[in-house]
């Protein structure tokens, strides 16, 4: 998208280290490195098999982000994370950059004559600081040289650096992949500065990554050329698997294409029809490559979750074949509702079916101002949580532990209209191990003695029947959100910990929306994830027109600012939006983007100026100033302000 358990040397190595880095001495031999034999992976000459997750944001992020990602991984059970190492920009300034800098971090950049490397605080040693907090927390690491999508930068960074003309010109142009080559070898011969040991020698590393998904298409950038084959790209996994063993003989090889297949050239299924550039199973069995690869998105593919387990099968059995291990590298799975079972059934079948490790999309954590990690993709499964809870259970599972675990409750949700009931099929999500959930025994207060089959709180009241049906009832004129906490029992009487049920009761249609007040923190709110240097948010008491407080933008570049809705909102009825703003020694555009949909889809307000050394109230009307159609405008997820260079406040958004 776009091991397991540390062997007694390292953890001895591990328990020497203080909170603070603290320099290692070069890894010895090849204890502590996780290694291939036939179609099965060791750890200091036992089985080795893994559970995980994929962050993409620890290359850029601070120290206390990076730390709070691991300990929540630690904590559950996880034992290798698969996170970027690669962040290439145009000029050192940004400029003719894909993508750019990432808050201000950068590997990789043109300085005029070729590509150089940004070794330094705000590069390379970011990197430094990973390895170093995936070593002290016990965790290995997968990392991808490169990524076939625009995201930081990516293959048409390269193509952009050689002024190249198609996407797939970075599998053939000699001199790119000569520059690929360099940055290879930089990363595999990098000297960490915190541990003193090479990339190369690191035995904290499990395994390189050609690339992040490779196909002969990226993100659009740069169209595809006619020429560009299954051929193209296993003739480029051949010649850059056999460099990385070159300079790395120690570490695993693994091509990190998403899995799809070429046997059946001209087929309707683009999965398995070469059209993508991938042959899976040519890539995995050429002789450098030490692992088989597959990613899992049945909402983007156009397939179900069914298929997805089939598609599981079907790449452990090619493995067998091939004599290779096979790693899950990436999956994900869009509805909520239906996420806890269909992980179990997808890990499920990956246990038993003999597979190396899953690593599912995408574990986030604590930002630095204290809030959660968006959930930009939708993918994002927090830890601890159910979800989080049903991976821990596959990670003991997949290290040969009987599944006695207690049953998993999953979280629930539900939004019905102003004044009216809803139900919510609770225990649906809900799984068992070696036995069955009864609905029955649903408790809607697991602090109080005995089952309660029915809870008040503020907003309503929820009420459970017999087949783990919940009702929830509004509060007359209550809108808002109003939840409960419940837990069940399974057939062999073990409860399960505990879930939420949360109801979004939409507000009077009559009566404005309030979408942000700021009252309880930023509510979500930060600068776009995709732009570099645009500032920061924080609360602040200094302004405030709806209650205490309001936003603090300090937008240092200037950019997108805005965050994600709890719950979809719909705005169909609405006339206009409106936000309050002060302004100070600086105007600034009050252009608004709206997220509408499950896609990336956005429309956009005509553009907008606040002058400086002012206050006012910014009014954009919904049926004229915007480019939604009231179709879209139905089911509005996200909001976006674009706030000029300066420092503003912003409080009291609303819909009327």
């Amino acid at each position: 998208m776009r091991g397991l358990r540390t062997a007694a040397v390292l953890a001895a190595v591990l328990a020497g280290l203080t909170a603070a880095p603290a320099t290692a001495s070069a890894a010895t031999g090849d204890s502590g490195f996780v290694k291939r034999v036939g179609a099965h992976l060791t750890l200091n000459g036992k089985p080795f098999r893994f559970a995980g997750a994929n962050n993409y944001y620890l290359m850029y992020k601070s120290h206390a982000m990076v730390d709070d990602v691991f300990a929540r991984a630690k904590a559950a059970d996880l034992s290798v994370i698969r996170n970027w190492g690669s962040l290439d920009i145009g000029d050192q300034d940004g400029s003719d950059s894909i993508q750019g800098k990432a808050d201000g971090v950068y590997f990789h950049y043109w300085d005029g004559t070729g590509p150089a490397y940004n070794d330094g605080a705000d590069g390379l040693e970011h990197l430094d600081y990973v390895l170093w907090k995936a070593r002290q927390s016990g965790i290995k690491l997968v990392i991808p040289f490169v990524n076939n999508w625009n995201a930081y930068g990516g293959m048409d960074q390269y193509v952009r650096w050689a002024k190249g003309q198609y996407h797939d010109d970075f599998y053939t142009n000699p001199t790119i992949k000569g520059w690929f080559k360099d940055w290879i070898s930089h990363l595999l011969n990098r000297v960490n500065t915190l541990t003193g040991v090479a990339y190369k020698d690191d035995p904290t590393i499990m395994a390189w990554e050609l690339a992040n998904e490779p196909r002969c298409k990226g993100s659009g950038n740069y169209p595809t050329s006619p020429g560009c084959t299954t051929a193209t790209v296993t003739a480029w996994a051949d010649e850059m698997s056999r460099h990385i063993k070159s300079v790395d003989a120690r570490h695993l090889v693994g091509a990190g294409d998403e899995g799809f297949y070429c046997t059946d050239p001209g087929g309707s299924d683009w999965t398995d029809n070469c059209g993508e550039g991938v042959d899976t199973v040519a890539l995995a069995k050429l002789p450098k490559m030490d692992l088989m690869s597959l990613h899992l998105y049945p909402d983007g593919w156009g397939k179900d979750a069914a298929w997805g387990t089939t598609w599981i099968k079907k790449h452990l059995a090619d493995g067998r074949r091939i004599g290779k291990p096979v790693m899950l590298g990436e999956f994900g799975l869009l509805s909520k509702a239906e996420r806890n079972p269909v992980y179990r059934e997808w890990t499920d079948a990956f246990v038993s079916g003999g597979g190396a490790g899953f690593l599912y999309w995408l574990i986030a954590g604590t930002q630095d101002d204290g809030t959660l990690y968006p959930d930009y993709d939708g993918f994002t499964v927090y830890c601890p949580g159910p979800v989080c809870t049903t991976i821990t259970n596959a990670s003991a599972a997949i290290r040969g532990r009987p599944p006695l675990f207690p049953p998993v409750a999953d979280d629930d949700t539900a939004v019905t209209t102003f004044g009216t009931p809803v139900t919510v099929d609770a225990t649906a999500n809900d799984i068992a191990y070696l036995s069955r959930i009864r609905p029955e025994t649903l408790d809607l207060d697991p602090a109080t003695a005995g089952r309660q089959a029915s809870l008040t709180v503020t907003g309503g009241t929820f009420t459970a029947d017999a087949s783990g049906t919940v009702a929830f009832t509004p509060a007359e004129g209550f809108s808002g959100r109003a939840t409960a906490t419940y837990r069940v029992r399974d057939s062999l009487l073990r409860w399960s910990g505990t879930a939420t049920i949360t109801v979004t009761v939409k507000p009077d249609p009559g009566a404005a929306i309030r979408l942000f007040s700021f009252e309880d923190g930023v509510q979500g709110w930060a600068p776009g994830n995709w732009q570099s240097d645009a500032g920061a948010v924080a609360q602040s008491a200094e302004w405030a027109t709806d209650g205490t407080h309001g936003l603090r933008v300090d937008a240092t570049g200037g950019g997108w600012f805005g965050a994600a809705f709890p719950e979809p909102v719909d705005l169909s009825a609405k006339g206009t939006l409106k936000y309050d703003i002060r302004t100070g020694a600086a105007g600034t555009s009050t252009s608004v983007a709206l997220q509408t949909g499950s896609g990336w889809a956005w429309c956009q307000s005509t553009w907008g100026w606040q002058n400086q050394d002012g206050t006012g109230t910014v009014e954009i009307d919904l049926t004229s100033a915007m480019s939604c159609t009231t179709e879209d405008l139905k089911d509005v997820r996200g909001m976006f302000v674009w706030v000029s260079p300066g420092t503003f406040h912003i409080d009291n958004i609303r819909a009327e």
